[in-house]
């Protein structure tokens, strides 16, 4: 599940992962490591109306560690051959994201509230705008790795979250 709201200056996302088993990553990763091969959730995000090229990138696994990346998609499904790049963001709290990880293993639920600058976007309050997103969760645990669970918000049809004709609208209130 996930909630977002925003403020005047940022998006506020919590995730929360209910019946939560595993809690697996590597201890060794730090920012912008490859965090997706383990369990994370993430969040594409994209201001405006169209089926992106380009659009935020933010993952975060049970061990707080982000992945923070603008992504550069022009064929939009990430096709074979066609250019598919990533700018991470190297310091993003310094540039005013936010992130804090609770597991509750006797529940079964791992819950993330993150913060996320709306200056990346060009913006402030976006209220009455439009964006387009899709939220993604990646499971795997200890027997089954490296083979993976992966869900959407919007189901892409692939092995693959990079399909932006398969975000859905996001109207700011």
């Amino acid at each position: 599940m996930v909630d977002v709201c925003y403020t005047n200056k940022d998006l506020n996302l919590v995730f929360t992962a209910y019946g939560e088993t595993n809690y697996y990553f590597n201890g060794t990763q730090t920012t912008n490591g490859d965090i997706w091969e383990y369990e994370v959730m993430e969040a594409f995000i994209y201001k405006g109306k169209d089926d992106p090229q380009t659009y935020l990138e933010y993952e975060v696994n049970p061990n707080n560690v982000t992945y923070n990346a603008f992504v550069y998609n022009p064929s939009r499904v990430r096709a074979t051959g066609a250019p598919f790049d990533h700018a991470f963001i190297t310091d993003p709290f310094a540039d005013g994201f936010k992130v804090d990880t609770k597991l509750d293993k006797a529940k079964g639920t791992w819950t993330t509230r993150s913060t996320i600058p709306l200056a990346l976007f060009n913006g402030e309050n976006p209220c009455g705008t439009t964006w387009r997103m899709n939220f993604f969760r990646t499971i795997t645990s200890p027997d089954t790795y490296p083979n993976q669970q992966l869900c959407g918000w919007r189901n892409t049809g692939a092995a693959n979250f990079h399909i932006t004709p398969a975000f859905d609208t996001v109207i700011f209130v």
